[in-house]
């Protein structure tokens, strides 16, 4: 069963673990500086598939600003920025 988390807002620590799960790395290296192509290895299928996995989730993060995601600190902070 899916969690819902649209309620309130991720915290960092579940929004890594989600990630970590999702390509199947080690979720201490899952750290706000990583990036996710140089340091999780994660290909553009990967983070399409990240993102739609996100989506269903209720962690929204907006194609236009997906860009402008190049580390797991920036996913956050993108993620946050929706929330607010």
């Amino acid at each position: 069963m899916k969690k819902d988390l649209t309620k309130d807002p991720v915290p960092f620590e579940e929004f890594r673990h989600i990630i970590a799960e999702e390509l199947q790395v080690e979720t201490g290296k899952v750290v706000r500086e990583a990036s996710f192509v140089d340091d999780l290895l994660a290909d553009s299928i990967q983070l399409v598939e990240l993102m739609l996995h996100m989506e269903e989730m209720g962690i929204s993060i907006p194609v236009e600003a997906a860009w402008e995601v190049e580390t797991v600190g920036d996913a956050y902070r993108v993620y946050r920025e929706q929330t607010a």
